[in-house]
């Protein structure tokens, strides 16, 4: 496989991060499993990101264990609403601070 024909998909999930114990704790909505913790909110969120791409990447290889010729594969887009999102500044929420 060529680098050429790598393609990037962008994606968006959701998390959760709060302060336990001097700890920033953190997981994925839509990804059980996918949680971590830190001493910083930056640390924490990249931490979610490593997480999260390590899941991801390792789900998609054992599902591909089983292509053959017979095989399509494709890429399928969905639109979920999110109303609490959509409020949310991107930052965390009021009560989190």
């Amino acid at each position: 496989m060529k680098i050429e024909d790598i393609v990037a998909m962008k994606q968006r999930y959701h998390t959760i991060i709060k302060l336990e114990s001097g700890l920033y704790v953190g997981w994925v909505e839509e990804m059980p499993g996918a949680l971590t913790h830190a001493r910083s909110l930056n640390e924490c969120r990249q931490k979610l990101r490593d997480s999260l791409r390590l899941m991801i990447e390792t789900h998609r290889d054992e599902a591909r264990l089983a292509l053959d010729p017979t095989c399509l594969q494709e890429s399928i887009e969905i639109d979920l609403m999110d109303i609490h999102a959509m409020s949310d500044s991107g930052g965390m929420s009021q009560g989190a601070r």
